[in-house]
């Protein structure tokens, strides 16, 4: 019985490990490619505000990853502004996309600089720009479903994309007048990425507990809710 189940579970292997091999084959081909590592068709969306920040534009940094060995000469990333999904206005709301952006040497990750504009129009409401890796002269797309983004970005207060994921955890559910009251009392705006976030995890938790102890020790009336509520704290 025992050497059945052993050759079952080696066939059983077998037939996995080949599929999988031939899932990759069918995404990658075994030349450059490159896709967004921290972006998929579920969970595309960047947020940003220029709220806290005392600047006319800033700049958003999209990881772009190689899938593959590493360059012998840099190669051009292509990337495009998706029309039927974009609001902003190239020039106005954004620096125009650069024909091709390049991607260095003795590198598996590439920072490409998305610069956002602190236009009038973002104090009145969010703007979307949506934007796609696509195929260049260098590089192929390795996955569809990680080559696209949508960056929203306001000049009000706007929840960050992580909130659920990541800050909720530390900060308790979110509120657009919990939001400036934190702010003010951490003396900086929220990270608006998973990365961001991780790089100063203790801090934030930190700053979680802070905020925590104020609306313990305040009442605090949320007027967004219907009807207005106070803001409990959530430890």
């Amino acid at each position: 019985m025992k050497q059945i189940i052993t050759l079952l579970i080696g066939i059983i292997s077998c037939l996995l490990i080949t599929s999988c091999e031939n899932d990759i084959q069918g995404l990658y081909s075994g030349e450059h490619a490159i896709y967004l590592s921290e972006y998929n068709s579920t969970a595309d969306s960047v947020t940003y505000s220029f709220i806290g920040k005392n600047r006319e534009q800033d700049t958003v940094f999209l990881n772009v990853r190689l899938l593959g060995n590493m360059l012998t000469t840099p190669a051009k990333v292509v990337l495009r502004v998706v029309p039927e999904k974009t609001t902003a206005i190239s020039g106005s709301h954004f620096e125009v996309i650069k024909p091709f952006y390049q991607f260095g040497l003795n590198t598996f990750d590439y920072k490409l600089p998305i610069i956002l504009k602190k236009h009038a129009d973002l104090n009145s409401g969010a703007f979307v720009l949506a934007l796609e890796i696509v195929e260049s002269e260098d590089l192929l797309v390795a996955f569809k479903e990680k080559s696209s983004v949508r960056i929203r970005f306001s000049n009000i207060f706007m929840k960050p994309s992580i909130w659920d994921a990541t800050l909720a955890p530390v900060f308790g559910i979110y509120s657009k007048t919990k939001h400036a009251i934190c702010m003010d009392i951490m003396g900086r705006p929220f990270p608006e990425t998973l990365v961001a976030f991780n790089v100063e995890r203790n801090l934030w938790r930190n700053f979680g507990w802070q905020c925590n102890a104020y609306f313990k020790d305040n009442i605090v009336m949320d007027n967004d809710l219907v009807p207005p509520a106070r803001i409990l704290p959530w430890f």
